[in-house]
């Protein structure tokens, strides 16, 4: 058993412990080993992010003895590649993951702590959850052997290079995107554990605890949807950089699945925001808490189920049973039970709280009303790709056929219910009870403003998309409306949201209330302005092309010609091949003859690169023998003529390893004349070339002058299949951005030079939603972090009184 397994188990162990003494304390309702629990939840804390760090270790060191370094890595790597391969696939994800989730559990057991019974449940909810992604890493672990992959070597075999890296993988964007992105996951864990142990006390005759809890729910999922809207972005960008198509979106299966939880996490703000115990939104707003989690588990689940053939599918092995049945407890725990509930029981107080007071218009219209509607949208919204995402695995399973929903099913149905969003966000900003009938007018005037618009097309290239006869009523009906339908529900939203908050800034005294709403409006105003950039962003994309004869040869014309029908010329300067690795030192591709001897009998008929000093050379007539570092390692040259070799010379050389194969050596390697030479210039087929990179420099002009200037090409794997990768060139203007590709092919280069419109708009609209929420999270008066601390004494005091107690919500620490 190898120190990760060992660390995997013990973990195991401590968390198992930990879980069922929180359980038997909340089943018994007594103290008795709960002294042990902050220890416990410490270890397994200490032991998982431990094991990460081990095989963080492991793949740093290319230790090759492990089958999941050996698959996901390669020696001629940067430092930071060699780090994002411990999450490139299942095993090393679910590590990351764990790890995560543990220090989230024992951070929220160190600070808030259990000191009542629901608090027990709570806990055993969150230390559960890593108890049972441990047991999945012992069922599939990081830390298996490469004997393993190969049952047929020889003991002690090992591999002297990996398979390297899912090319698309290195890029900086995902050496930071699926760190974030699993950080947002491991936070829900704590509302997961929150709301499904309010609905386990409600069923056991309690009164449920959300109300106790609601300032950690709030700061919880504040926490994670900053992080998932940083993930979503990232994701986004990486597309751009490394795809090669000039576009951020494409509702690609694994797109989809991140941005299912991100919209029902939104709505899950809002119901949270509109919670009142034994009131307003008491059941909704418990549900959709659980329910967050369990829908991020089922999206993992979904695209890692191999149904989908996506471009993101990095870790695409299958997801076991072990990921079914997790997905099943988290659905029945954090959906089934609160839908059950819901059925059960006959109180109609959320919806009498609602429509409590005037009758009439009047009664219906209020902040109240308006966010159940805002919850409903997103929830539609939710549902749109949760279903398209789904379908398709329902469908397989089903039929055994495997069917793809196109991007226009997202785009034409999520259209208008984004413009729903954004008028009664307006209208929600704008709203004054004694001036409902001047707010009406303002919906009225933009919302008519917004069916003008999409009846309004200057030309084609403003419709959404192109449409066919036989398409939907729907399809043809969102297809054919212009874009310009957009820009009345932006203004609107705008407008509103920045009244507001000049109104309720003016109207406080507290600094840290002026900051939160600083940073609403920022979160509502970013939003708005990225719902404006991304359909111009492809609507309005121009791309035209030209192609450049001799640019291997060195004949290509470098004079500056046009590009089709664009603004720009281009003139290619030169022609660039490299590939890689580039004169990489012996010892990262072959092995030294002290390794050849360590590993002994293991090398046997095997083929490997070795390098070492000349120390003998024996000539003879059928074959030339040189020894190694005055070791029993030899090297065998068939041919009775020089190979070029002399005694003290470094060389490398490739071949067959025959263990005491002549009585005079205890192994020697059977090379031939192409396959050795010297360490410092060594023969092409005993480096194994890992990327051919061919590019052509180019500079760019429009009327101005250069536009950019660089390098743009491919990049190929040929040790992977061939997969080649676009090396784009961008410009990133204020307004526009100049997209550069180039495919290079038989000494002719493809250039393609594209404008991207608003995606500088788009990066400011996901710093402010960032910087929004920074500013909510931490200066909320009621539920910010700043203010959690030092609330921390009367929290605690609140969380051992009873919901009965609380006639209002309760501000509780973490």
């Amino acid at each position: 058993m190898n120190p990760g397994t060992i660390l995997l188990a013990l973990a195991f162990l401590s968390g198992l412990s930990g879980t069922a003494v929180l359980g038997r304390s909340y089943l018994r309702d007594d103290d008795a080993y709960l002294s042990y629990v902050p220890k416990l939840t410490a270890g397994t804390a200490v032991l998982l992010v431990a094991a990460l760090a081990h095989l963080t270790y492991q793949f740093i060191s290319q230790d090759y003895t492990n089958a999941y370094v050996w698959e996901n890595t390669a020696s001629y790597l940067s430092l930071l590649y060699r780090v994002t391969g411990v999450y490139a696939a299942n095993e090393g994800s679910v590590l990351l993951w764990a790890a995560i989730v543990a220090v989230v559990a024992l951070v929220a057991g160190l600070s808030r702590g259990f000191p009542t019974r629901r608090g027990k449940l709570i806990h055993a909810f969150t230390v559960g959850l890593v108890t049972y992604f441990t047991a999945m890493l012992l069922l599939q672990s990081p830390f298996a052997s490469v004997r393993t992959e190969f049952p047929n070597a020889p003991p002690g075999f090992v591999p002297t290079s990996g398979q390297g890296l899912n090319p698309l993988l290195v890029d900086p964007y995902m050496a930071i995107h699926p760190p974030v992105m699993f950080v947002s996951y491991a936070l829900l864990t704590m509302p997961f554990a929150i709301g499904a142990a309010h609905f386990i006390a409600l069923f056991r005759g309690d009164d449920g605890l959300f109300s106790a809890w609601i300032g950690s729910v709030t700061r919880w999922l504040r926490l994670s949807w900053l992080f998932l809207t940083a993930a979503v972005a990232l994701g986004g960008l990486w597309s751009y950089t490394v795809l090669g198509w000039g576009g951020i979106w494409a509702w690609d299966p694994v797109e989809t699945a991140i941005l299912v939880p991100w919209l029902f996490l939104t709505a899950t703000l809002h119901a949270v925001t509109n919670y009142r115990p034994g009131g307003r939104y008491r059941i909704l707003a418990p549900a959709m808490t659980a329910s967050v989690f369990a829908l991020a588990v089922y999206t993992t689940s979904v695209v890692r189920s191999g149904v989908f053939r996506s471009i993101h599918s990095f870790a695409d092995g299958g997801i076991g049973a072990s990921f079914l049945v997790l997905m099943g407890i988290t659905t029945l725990l954090g959906v089934v039970a609160p839908f059950a509930y819901w059925l059960l029981q006959n109180d109609d107080s959320d919806d009498a709280d609602a429509a409590a007071g005037e009758s009439g218009l009047a009664g219906w219209i209020n902040r109240s009303n308006l966010l159940h509607l805002a919850v409903l949208l997103f929830g539609l919204l939710t549902f749109v790709s949760l279903w398209g995402l789904s379908f398709p695995v329902l469908r397989s399973a089903m039929t055994g056929l495997e069917v793809s929903v196109e991007s226009r099913y997202y785009n034409l149905w999520s259209f208008p219910l984004v413009l729903a969003v954004l008028l009664l966000l307006g209208f929600y900003m704008d709203y004054e009870r004694d001036g409902l009938r001047r707010s009406l007018i303002s919906l009225g005037v933009f919302g008519l403003a917004t069916v003008v618009g999409a009846a309004v097309a200057p030309s084609e290239t403003w419709r959404l998309a192109s449409v066919r006869p036989s398409d939907a009523f729907v399809y043809q009906l969102v297809g054919n409306a212009s874009a310009l339908s957009v820009l009345p529900p932006v203004a609107y939203a705008i407008f509103g949201t920045v009244k507001r908050t000049g109104s309720r800034i003016a109207a406080t005294t507290s600094r840290d209330a002026k900051l939160k709403e600083s940073g609403i409006t920022l979160i509502h105003v970013g939003a708005a302005l990225l719902v404006l950039s991304l359909p111009f962003m492809y609507l309005f994309a121009g791309q035209a092309s030209v192609m450049a004869t001799g640019v291997a040869s060195g004949a290509v014309d470098t004079s500056q010609r046009d590009v089709g029908d664009s603004p720009y010329d281009v003139r290619v300067l030169g022609y660039e091949q490299n590939e890689f690795p580039n004169n990489p030192e012996p010892e990262t591709y072959a092995l030294s003859s002290s390794q050849v001897l360590t590993r002994g009998q293991s090398l046997n008929t095997s083929v490997q690169a070795v390098h070492g000093t000349v120390t003998a050379i024996r000539e003879g007539p059928q074959a030339t023998v040189m020894q190694l570092d005055n070791s029993q390692v030899w090297v065998g040259v068939a041919g009775n003529g020089s190979v070029g070799i002399e005694t003290g010379q470094e060389v490398v050389a490739r071949g067959q390893v025959m263990w005491e194969f002549v009585p005079t050596a205890d192994a020697i390697v059977l090379a031939g004349p192409q396959t050795i030479g010297p360490a410092d210039d060594p023969p092409e087929s005993v480096v194994p070339t890992r990327v051919v990179a061919n590019g052509v420099s180019l500079a760019v002009y429009d009327e101005d002058g250069i536009v950019v200037s660089g390098v743009a090409g491919q990049r190929e794997y040929p040790q992977q299949g061939g997969l080649q990768v676009r090396d784009v060139l961008i410009d990133r203007g204020p307004l526009v951005d100049t997209y550069v590709i180039a495919g290079v092919s038989d000494g002719t280069a493809s250039i393609s030079v594209k404008r991207v419109p608003f995606v500088t708009l788009m990066r400011v609209s996901i710093l402010a939603l960032l910087v929004g929420m920074l500013l909510v999270l931490f200066f909320d008066p009621r539920h910010g972090v700043r203010t959690s601390a030092s609330a921390g004494t009367n929290d605690r005091r609140a969380t051992q009184q009873t919901s009965s107690d609380a006639g209002a919500v309760q501000e509780v620490s973490d």
